[in-house]
């Protein structure tokens, strides 16, 4: 039993190379209109699935030095998952906006006969696309800065196992750089939402089987063994259940079909665990530091916004304090599920980083 629901809360949070068998097709849910979808070819040798707005007009005409927004996503999900709610509200603030499809889903293939996927893969596709989503910003002013300002680096915004490719993609920078600068030459800030804690699941696991097996059973059996796809309850209850005070959820059985559609699509190959298991970014935090990663230190200018969700069925209270701890701040929770993007109470989620992004970014 321990085995199998460590193998189920480690797999949730890896994405999957997807296969679309002739018996089963589905299409990328369309997002509003000023949202474009596209496949991009990157510079880390995939072919992207990626979902944008980059508005040269609206640059141009604002006097605030607007940064795009990077959305990262987690498994189970791909781009569509922020097309829904996210990307539209913060283009209405006047934002650009891009969403990646990580390597391995629906969107961008991993590689015929890929089975597994290693985290370092996707941290080259998410710098890639950092780097795509740059000259997509320049493209729109003409590579001018505004009234004698520089051109802003992306904020980057995770969700679950998205979160940790971040961790990654920061440690990365912090190994590799030259200098204490390049974090915030490269980045504004970022922004986790869920986000699997750097330990990974080990310690989570733990906690989950001492609390309640019947918990833990859901979890196995809606993730492990992807009843989750199958199982509309089990699938409502783990990722966009509000408690029982708030009974409607804002899904309807049609749309739970949809994204359970989108689930199936976007699980079919994994991750690497060992290599994975090996990688982890708490192996790096030293105790001396209170569990803040390296990199936080550099941060001078680029800021962090850790939020867990008060439903969340995936990730615990404590692994949203460890991941507040590694980026070096408080934790902020809103009330929400584990999916923050979707369902009835989005919007809770959305004014948090519209409220972080005014405070602390602009």
């Amino acid at each position: 039993m321990f085995l199998l629901f460590y193998m189920s809360i480690f797999t949730f949070c890896i994405p999957r190379r997807t296969l679309v068998h002739a018996a089963f097709t589905i299409t990328t849910p369309s997002p509003t209109s000023a949202l474009s979808t596209q496949t991009i070819p990157l510079t880390s040798g995939v072919n992207a699935e990626v979902i944008s707005s980059f508005s040269a007009k609206d640059n141009k005409s604002d006097s605030i030095n607007r940064p795009p927004l990077v959305f990262i996503h987690g498994s189970f999900h791909a781009s569509w998952c922020w097309a829904k709610h996210y990307m539209p509200y913060f283009i209405q603030q006047g934002y650009n906006v891009a969403a990646l499809s990580l390597r391995g889903t629906g969107g961008t293939f991993a590689g015929e006969g890929v089975k597994k996927v290693q985290i370092s893969e996707h941290v080259n596709d998410v710098s890639a696309f950092l780097q795509w989503v740059k000259e997509q910003q320049q493209e729109c002013v003409g590579g001018e800065s505004r009234e004698g300002q520089e051109i802003r680096p992306p904020v980057l915004i995770a969700h679950s196992f998205g979160g940790l490719a971040v961790m990654k993609y920061l440690e990365k920078i912090h190994d590799t750089a030259e200098n204490d600068a390049v974090i915030d030459e490269s980045i504004s800030g970022v922004a986790l939402f869920c986000s699997v804690p750097p330990s990974g699941n080990g310690k989570m696991t733990m906690r989950y089987l001492r609390r309640s097996l019947k918990d833990s059973w859901k979890i196995t059996a809606g993730l492990a063994m992807k009843k989750c796809i199958t199982d509309k309850s089990l699938c409502r209850e783990l990722f966009f259940d509000c408690g029982v005070d708030n009974p409607d959820d804002g899904i309807s059985d049609e749309e739970l079909e949809t994204y359970q559609g989108y689930f199936k699509r976007d699980t079919v190959a994994t991750i690497d665990l060992g290599d994975l298991a090996r990688k982890l970014p708490s192996a790096k935090v030293s105790e001396s530091d209170e569990g803040a990663a390296p990199f936080v230190f550099e941060m001078k200018t680029s800021r962090s916004l850790v939020v867990g969700a008060i439903h969340d069925f995936i990730v615990d209270s404590e692994g949203v304090k460890e991941t507040a701890a590694y980026f070096g701040v408080k934790p902020s929770l809103v009330d929400s599920p584990h999916d923050v993007m979707l369902g009835a109470k989005w919007e809770n989620g959305a004014n948090t980083l519209l409220r972080w992004l005014d405070e602390e970014i602009l």
